[in-house]
């Protein structure tokens, strides 16, 4: 399911940019171990069940469509991607690391002809990612997508945290003055979108009650800099979710990708998206 926001955003040339999360592949081949092959099957299995649990909790369709394997649906989300300008994958791309899963996720982003920025899930370990190759930017504390006008900020908050070393870099991309886009893992918590994330439980949650200092310092400088924020896009939470993070910035948590969900978004002057 494609759902589809316009974003007015003045100073930049119109651009489509897609938007998906939580595809949690869990791939094996002929070159896996039994052992491989075994643990696949059972984390197969495990999600068919939990991701339907997600989508009567979001209220989301959930048929024969949806239930068609992650491998499928991640695909799909690829070649709808090719319509636009660039990709936003908002972690837990893969289930597990798995040799098996880094084939499939390599060769299938590989093929993807578009610029994109992917970023860590609680699912992934950046140690065990590869260094190079179409998964190592999700290997990295903190990376950039061009598009000229517009740039993709990647940050690893996967674990619910960030450094310092990652806020100085946010910071320093977000003094340059272009419009950016900020493409996380784990969502804010917001005023308007609190009572939902407090029901989900803390595990959902990047600026929880005790977080670290860094946490709420990233917030700060999303706010400082909201003039040249366009939008945060996140996942985590497998539902969809909107909120404005200080009142200002809005905030995009794509629904679980795997049962096919994938986020669009048209931005750019008022007279070029309407």
């Amino acid at each position: 399911m494609i759902t589809e926001y316009k974003i007015i955003c003045s100073g930049i040339k119109k651009k489509v940019i897609y938007h998906f999360s939580d595809t949690h592949l869990t791939e094996y081949d002929e070159l896996s171990s039994k052992e491989e092959i075994d643990k696949a099957i059972h984390q197969t299995e495990s999600w068919e069940r939990v991701r339907a649990d997600f989508a009567r909790h979001g209220a989301e369709p959930y048929g024969e469509y949806e239930k068609r394997a992650p491998g499928y649906h991640f695909c799909r989300a690829l070649e709808t991607a090719k319509d636009g300008d660039a990709l936003a994958i908002a972690g837990d791309l893969l289930d597990y690391v798995s040799p098996a899963n880094i084939r499939f996720a390599e060769k299938h982003l590989s093929a993807f002809d578009k610029p994109y920025v992917a970023v860590c899930g609680n699912h992934e370990n950046s140690l065990e990612l590869p260094q190079t190759g179409a998964l190592s930017q999700m290997a990295r504390p903190v990376s950039v997508c061009d598009l000229g006008d517009l740039q993709l900020i990647g940050v690893d908050n996967s674990k619910r945290n960030v450094s310092a070393e990652q806020n100085d870099a946010l910071r320093a991309l977000l003094e340059n003055g272009k419009k950016s886009v900020i493409v996380m893992h784990v969502p804010v918590m917001c005023e308007s979108n609190a009572h939902k994330l407090k029901q989900s439980g803390v595990y959902f949650q990047f600026n929880y009650e005790g977080c670290p200092d860094e946490n709420i310092d990233f917030i700060n400088i999303i706010d400082t800099h909201s003039q040249n924020v366009v939008m945060v896009l996140a996942g985590h939470l497998h539902y969809s979710n909107y909120a404005l993070i200080s009142g200002k910035v809005p905030q995009f948590v794509s629904s679980q990708g795997i049962i096919g969900n994938i986020n669009k978004y048209v931005i750019g002057e008022e007279n070029e998206i309407f």
